[in-house]
């Protein structure tokens, strides 16, 4: 609702009518929306196109990890979850912390700072024990308890549940609506607020890696995953890792759970293979590939061995079903009814380093995955990285086994970094539809890459879904430039950013998806690795232009009148600054909007 400025009343048409229809009539032009360019500056970020969240304290590095974190509070905006797993909440050094950043209508600064969190505007959520690194990995939950609103996940890979050193531990949050304090403790959760999940044995670094996983048993509730990479399977297969789902219910939580309670009923174990497969480095919810109407799972190994070829890496896609799991689920017996393998290409690719939903980016109705390889060497480039994207369908995976280099444009397609030692594919994720074209995008992080010659300040890339995407079998993310997607550029040297990407949901509730990227390393007001993240707004080619207060696509004097209606009734088009105000301002702003224009 917009809000009638301090000094409006009395004012009128006749009264602020006093611009030359002369100097109207010259400005007069065409009203087009504006998409993306190009190339996205984060340092142009001002609060209309996006805004810069900044860190606390030096090394608390924010922005490890960040991801949508749903609707927590129920306000119908779409938050954001922040990791800084270096900080030090209450003295516990890099016990870590985490910050929920809720999203609002009435417009965002240029930058936020996370200090200036005070339970309106979101919290930060304390970690307990010196070194558990709680923030290392961040994700929304969905709404796990079915009462409404959206759930947070949180790992502590460096836990030590029960004096078991590093076993790591993850917490669920439960959102609520109503008010919040400046900050919650992680150690105050009893089952009603949310619970934890605790690593079984020492260094198994539970909560490495967290996700929503969707409704994998179709009961109506949204289920969770974590990886612990690092679990011993038989004796001498060293970290080949496991992965816990753990599913969502209406109550009944106690306030810990660990790996053996769950029974098939409440969850389950996906259980790796081979030494140094390190399954769970990532998780993900993979949407439904198969197009049964129920979700379905993706993990990383990217320590695995395909074929004998050293560090591949392997992802696993495995189905959901109803009432169909039982406690223990080896990820060998993944035959093409329950779930199949993606093996990786080279020696060293290291595939599967990140998973993620991809949405339906091709628009056939089919979720699709994403799986990025940080370390591969596309066209000959040491470690600029690949990112692949598998189609989904009715008989994807039936075989058992699907390898990465068989894409070929039908079934999927590789995305090809640009540099060396970018690390393309470090991070990946679903990106919403940032440019409302109804199709859902993708981001992908190179925290590695160094636009404009600034060493590993970071670049991140947006690819716009379609009915075409990939139907070549590959694409260069040299080729984007504003009409299949974009790059966006990190700032400062040795930022990093891209080190983790996501969907933002949409947090300024203008209908439009937007993007939030983060910088781990970044050092805002020159203290060192305090950490950034950014939001990106997303726009669409048919986003308003705001100066075309009339919406009839053409900036004429017209527009002036439609301003002063909008202003004398208090309707949007009046609010030319996004102050969420309706005063005198405005008209300058119309001004200043009806000389730049609409590109």
């Amino acid at each position: 609702m917009l809000v009638p400025g301090p000094v409006m009343e009395g004012l009128t048409m006749r009264s602020m009518s006093t611009l030359s229809p002369v100097f109207l009539l010259a400005l007069a032009g065409s009203a087009s929306g504006q998409a993306f360019p190009a190339v996205v500056e984060l340092s142009s970020l001002d609060g209309t196109t996006g805004f810069v969240i900044n860190g606390i304290d030096r090394y608390d590095y924010s922005g490890f990890a960040v991801s949508s974190a749903g609707d927590f509070n129920g306000d119908g905006l779409g938050d954001l979850i922040i990791g800084a797993y270096g900080a030090d909440p209450n003295g516990n050094a890099v016990a870590g912390e985490t910050y929920i950043v809720f999203g609002r209508s009435t417009g965002f600064g240029a930058s936020l700072d996370l200090s200036s969190l005070d339970g309106t505007n979101g919290f930060v959520l304390n970690g307990i024990d010196p070194v558990d690194v709680s923030g290392f990995a961040v994700s929304s939950a969905g709404d796990f308890n079915g009462d409404g609103f959206d759930d947070i996940m949180i790992g502590a890979k460096r836990a030590d549940p029960n004096g078991i050193t590093d076993a790591g531990e993850c917490s669920v949050v439960f959102g609520h609506a109503g008010s919040f304090a400046s900050s919650f403790e992680l150690s105050s959760l009893d089952g009603a607020n949310g619970f934890v999940f605790q690593g079984a044995d020492m260094a198994d670094n539970s909560g490495y890696s967290v996700s929503c996983a969707g409704d994998v048993n179709g009961d109506g509730f949204d289920d969770v995953i974590l990886g612990a990479p690092e679990v011993d399977q038989y004796p001498g297969q060293l970290s080949a890792g496991e992965c816990y789902v753990i599913f969502g219910a209406a109550g009944g939580f106690a306030a810990s759970m660990n790996p053996s309670s769950l029974n098939g009923a409440n969850g389950f174990v996906l259980q790796g293979t081979f030494a140094g497969d390190v399954v769970g480095r990532s998780v993900s919810a993979a949407g439904d590939v198969n197009g049964d109407g129920i979700g379905d799972l993706i993990m990383g190994a990217p320590g695995a061995d395909p074929g004998g070829v050293l560090a591949a890496g392997q992802s696993f896609v495995v189905f959901g079903g109803a009432n169909n799991f039982s406690a223990l689920l080896p990820l060998m017996s993944l035959d093409g009814s329950n779930g199949f393998v993606v093996n990786g290409i080279d020696a060293g690719d290291s595939s599967g380093r990140s998973v993620a939903d991809a949405g339906d980016v091709n628009g056939d109705g089919f979720d699709d995955f994403i799986i990025g390889a940080d370390f591969a060497a596309p066209n000959g480039v040491a470690r600029a990285g690949e990112s692949s994207v598998l189609f989904g369908g009715p008989n994807v995976g039936a075989i058992g086994s699907i390898g990465l280099a068989s894409l070929n444009g039908t079934n999927g397609f590789v995305i090809n970094g640009i540099g060396l030692h970018d690390y393309s594919g470090k991070s990946v994720s679903a990106a919403g539809d940032v440019n409302g074209d109804g199709i859902g995008d993708l981001i992908i992080g190179a925290h590695q890459a160094s636009p404009n010659g600034i060493n590993r300040a970071g670049e991140s890339y947006v690819v716009f879904g379609g009915s075409g995407l990939g139907a070549s079998g590959s694409l260069e993310l040299s080729s984007l430039d504003g009409t299949n997607g974009f790059v966006i550029h990190g700032i400062d040297a040795f930022d990093y950013s891209g080190i983790s990407v996501s969907s933002a949901g949409d947090v300024n509730g203008d209908g439009i998806d937007d993007l939030v990227i983060g910088a781990w390393n970044a050092t805002p007001n020159f203290v060192n690795g305090r950490g950034q993240s950014y939001v990106v707004f997303g726009r669409s080619d048919t986003t308003p232009c705001v100066p075309d207060v009339n919406g009839d696509g053409m900036l004429t004097p017209a527009d002036f009148t439609a301003w002063i209606a909008a202003f004398n009734a208090m309707a949007p088009g009046c609010d030319q600054n996004g102050d969420g105000n309706c005063d005198p301002t405005d008209f300058t702003a119309w001004i200043a909007n009806f000389n730049t224009g609409c590109p």
